[in-house]
């Protein structure tokens, strides 16, 4: 009993000691975290140093804070500990500001100017600096590099100009260094080379120069990690850039590199993106099986040469882009063991080759694939089965045909498939439209495949069936599609337009089928069409009224049928409309006056072989965006508009270069390492580098004498032709004043009089067809300086006198001349009088042929110059050797003069040696 009760209490006092040390535990525990909690409020309430504070309110003051993002910047009482503020870190022990995020204060206008205060100095302990996308419009301050704890320095998108400062080489402890989206030029200063702690560069997005071999040299080998020069001026070659260790990311892209790529990398390299694109590199491509890391490799659009060269050993690549080169054969098949690629273009190259399965046979991840625009053979087993599954296939311009390829039936999940110009000669499977029901984008243009469309499948946005052999009826215009080209086909019937109330459709060309019966007036729900060609059918009726609700139409051609009726008033409504075509039917009326106000945009009017009649109207002198307008084969009369000189866009001093085929139809990715579907489609589709989609113009014109087929920018055509009507009168002097007319044809009328002498003015005119009217007189000299005239025809006319001798005037056939009974001289076979057995040809004129009156008063400027200058020289000549005070200053002052020029030319060349000696 005893000894349970000793036990007993010695349990107790076991517990209780226990206890008081638990107790003991928690309670240092709390004073300790007291303790911790007063000392990091003791930190929290440190203010800033006051001189740093007053430099941050100087800072303020130069900075245009558009948003209000430094309103926290105050200097109240309240406002006194500025480690407090917004958009700045301090060191938590001394309080010095260590950080400035002051990146976006205001919107990038330069109208609105930051400054950049040199209190920024007096923060010797600043170690970031991100000043980004404001708007400073001046030199980068050199001051930058008297901050030498720097380590962080972003100046990118500030609209710095000038050189970089040679003083940024002073930070010897930076790491990351931006100045990519300013206005930055010149050679980079050779400071950098003392910038030993870089990792991250960027001078991407500017006008610098100098050569890429020179830049990477003074670059330090051992920490540098990424480098972005895209997008300046450098010239040179790629270097073994294996030699640095560490780098990662290189892009060059958008330079001007014209020179070589390494034969061989000596090292292996931990590079994962490598971007060359859109340069002038040339050579082959050498072997990169040292480059295990590498996830992206961009070399389009430069000039290599020979194969495709191995990729053995970039188990890693998932991005190859090699398009827009002059490559030339795929014989590896190391490309199918890139187990990792997700994306392969090899399109716009010359690559003669045959593919089969062995060249994709493990590409398990490819997801597109564009190898168009070469010449590459598929030779596919009948039952082989791709281990891929592609979003994206293109395959334009290559041979797949000519029977339709069923390797891709269990490509299901494709949304964009381009298989234009394959020599495909089949029907389009059953399979096809029950497999890809994902397809968004389709061309299968330029082929001879044959069948009936019943349908368009709802999930199309765009369809390009044009040039092959469908027929039967149109399919009925799903709701949502925004694209259907269906051209040159041999489709029949009657065009029946659905009745929804929302139309997506912006592209519609159903041209060159046989369509019949009237054009359908229910164009109301086609609000965001942009493009309708309906042109070489065989529609007949007036041209729907409903056409006025089409406010967005920029091009509208509906030639070659057999409508009739006037020219629509309801085009008033489409004043964005700058392509008109509706020649070759049975239009007649009057050209009406409010064609020139109302559709300010027009670039191109054509209404050739109908039946207008009356005289122009001044008005359509207002279209000072017009190129190209052909009233030919009408019944029109009268006198031409000496307006005409007002049609600016054809002058020098108008909109002559003006792009006009750029409305943005479709909008692609913006990233230019995606360069899918890039390039013109034979038919009248054309994507731009950017991937903005746009439709070229076309029309048929007279020119060389001949009818043709006009397709591309009708800007660069500035042509004119009124041949074939019942116009009257002199020649139209406003014509002779428009300097960039390239194509005149005003034969088969009655003009008459002489061809004025400034047509020689027109040296851009390389077609002139003045035949069959009634002028007469000489035919002006000035022609012969329109050296780039490639067609003449002034037959049947009354010219007289001389062909003029010199220029292209001689080069034509005799029957441009003929009908003309006073015409003598070459290349005509009747001589003039007065002809000796040689003729001397002259120089071609100028084109600034002058009448007499002219002459004669360029003889009186150059006698009175002539007087004027020996009237001075005697003047002063004579006063000198009268006047003695005159003379001795005179020659005074030619001897003090000589004397300055020997001194100071002898102290120079003494400078000079010392330097060279030194």
């Amino acid at each position: 009993m005893v000894c349970v009760m000793v036990m007993r209490n010695a349990l107790l006092v076991w517990f209780l000691v226990f206890g008081m040390l638990c107790m003991g535990t928690i309670l240092l525990s709390s004073a300790s975290s007291e303790l911790d909690s007063n000392n990091t409020m003791v930190n929290n309430n440190n203010k800033c140093i006051e001189t740093e504070r007053l430099a941050l309110l100087d800072i303020k003051q130069g900075l245009a804070d558009t948003y209000g993002s430094l309103s926290s910047w105050g200097s109240s009482k309240d406002d006194e500990n500025c480690c407090q503020w917004s958009l700045l870190e301090c060191d938590s022990d001394t309080g010095h500001v260590t950080h400035l995020h002051l990146s976006s204060l205001n919107d990038g206008d330069t109208n609105d100017a930051s400054n950049i205060s040199s209190s920024l100095l007096l923060l010797r302990n600043l170690q970031y600096l991100d000043l980004s996308y404001n708007g400073f419009d001046i030199p980068i301050p050199s001051f930058f590099g008297s901050l030498p704890n720097l380590v962080h320095l972003d100046l990118s998108g500030c609209h710095f100009q000038g050189a970089i400062p040679d003083e940024l080489g002073n930070l010897s402890k930076l790491s990351f260094l931006d100045l990519s989206y300013n206005q930055l030029e010149g050679m980079i200063s050779n400071s950098v080379r003392n910038l030993s702690s870089l990792q991250t560069v960027d001078f991407s997005q500017n006008n610098l120069t100098g050569n890429l071999q020179d830049l990477l040299y003074m670059l330090p080998e051992a920490t540098l990690q990424t480098l972005s020069i895209s997008e300046n001026q450098l010239t040179g070659s790629l270097p073994d850039i294996t030699a640095f260790s560490f780098l990662e990311e290189l892009l060059v892209d958008y330079n001007q590199l014209n020179g070589f790529l390494p034969k061989e990398f000596k090292h292996k390299s931990v590079l994962t993106i490598l971007s060359l694109s859109n340069n002038y590199l040339r050579g082959s491509l050498p072997d990169f099986s040292g480059f295990s890391f590498l996830q992206g490799l961009y070399l389009n659009d430069n000039k290599f040469s020979g194969s495709v060269p191995d990729f053995d050993g970039c188990s890693a690549l998932e991005s190859l882009y090699l398009p827009g080169n002059q490559l030339t054969g795929w014989e590896t098949q190391s490309i199918g063991q890139l187990t990792n690629l997700v994306r392969l273009d090899l399109s716009r190259n010359s690559i003669n080759s045959t593919i089969n399965e062995h060249h994709l046979s493990e590409l398990y991840n490819l997801n597109q694939m564009n190898a168009s625009f070469n010449s590459l053979t598929f030779n596919m087993s009948s039952d082989w089965l791709p281990p891929f599954k592609l979003d994206h296939l293109l395959l334009a311009s290559c041979k797949l045909g000519p029977k339709f390829p069923i390797w891709i039936r269990n490509q299901t999940e494709i949304s964009l498939l381009d298989f234009s110009s394959t020599q495909i000669s089949d029907t389009i499977p059953m399979w096809f439209w029950d497999n890809f029901t994902k397809i968004i984008k389709l061309d299968l243009s330029s082929n001879k495949i044959s069948g009936t469309l019943s349908s368009i499948p709802l999930h199309i946005d765009e369809i390009n069936l044009s040039s092959n052999y469908f027929e039967g009826p149109l399919p009925r215009i799903p709701t949502i599609c925004s694209e259907i080209n269906l051209s040159h086909n041999n489709f029949s019937g009657e065009l029946v337009l659905s009745a929804a109330e929302v139309m997506s459709l912006r592209f519609l060309d159903l041209s060159h089928n046989l369509l019949f019966g009237e054009i359908p007036d229910s164009w109301k729900y086609f609000e965001d069409l942009i493009f309708l060609n309906l042109g070489n059918n065989n529609f007949s009726g007036r041209i729907p009224m409903s056409i006025r609700y089409l406010h967005s139409l920029n091009k509208l051609i509906l030639r070659n049928n057999k409508l009739y009726g006037e020219f629509p008033e309801s085009l008033r409504n489409c004043t964005e409309l700058g392509f008109v075509d509706v020649g070759l039917n049975g239009l007649s009326g009057t050209v009406p006056a409010w064609i020139g106000k109302d559709l300010p945009q027009l670039y191109a009017l054509v209404l050739k072989s109908n039946k207008f009649y009356g005289s122009l109207p001044d008005d359509l002198c207002y279209l000072s965006h017009l190129h190209f307008l052909d009233l030919s084969m009408n019944r029109l009369s009268g006198n031409v508009p000496q307006c005409f000189s007002r049609l600016i866009a054809m002058t020098n001093n108008g909109t002559g270069t003006t792009d006009h085929h750029n409305n943005r139809i479709l909008s692609a990715s913006s990233d230019r390492r995606n360069p899918y579907n890039r390039g013109c489609s034979k038919i009248t589709r054309c994507r731009s580098n950017s991937g903005d989609v746009s439709y070229l113009d076309e029309a048929l014109a007279g020119w060389k004498g001949k009818e043709r087929e006009f397709r591309g920018n009708f800007a660069s055509l500035n042509m004119i032709d009124l041949s074939s009507n019942k116009f009257t009168g002199e020649f139209p002097t406003g014509i002779a004043r428009l300097l960039d007319l390239k194509g005149l044809n005003l034969s088969r009328n009655q003009f008459y009089g002489k061809v004025p002498v400034q047509i020689g003015r027109l040296f851009e005119l390389e077609v002139l067809d003045l035949s069959s009217n009634n002028f007469s007189g000489d035919i002006p000299r000035s022609m012969t300086g329109l050296t780039f005239l490639a067609y003449l025809d002034l037959s049947s006319n009354n010219f007289s006198a001389r062909i003029p001798l010199g220029g292209q005037l001689q080069a034509f056939n005799s029957s441009m001349y003929e009908g003309n009974p006073g015409l003598c001289g070459l290349p005509l076979t009747k001589r003039c009088p007065g002809d000796k057995t040689r003729v001397e040809v002259p120089p071609p004129s100028n084109g600034n042929e002058v009448d007499e009156d002219e002459i004669l008063y360029e003889r009186w400027l150059y006698i009175s110059t002539a007087l004027g200058f020996s009237t001075s020289f005697w003047g002063i000549c004579v006063t000198l050797l009268v006047n003695r005070r005159w003379r001795h200053a005179y020659f005074l002052f030619l001897t003090n003069l000589k004397d300055q020029l020997y001194v100071f030319i002898i102290v120079h060349i003494a400078r000079l040696k010392v330097r060279l000696q030194g």
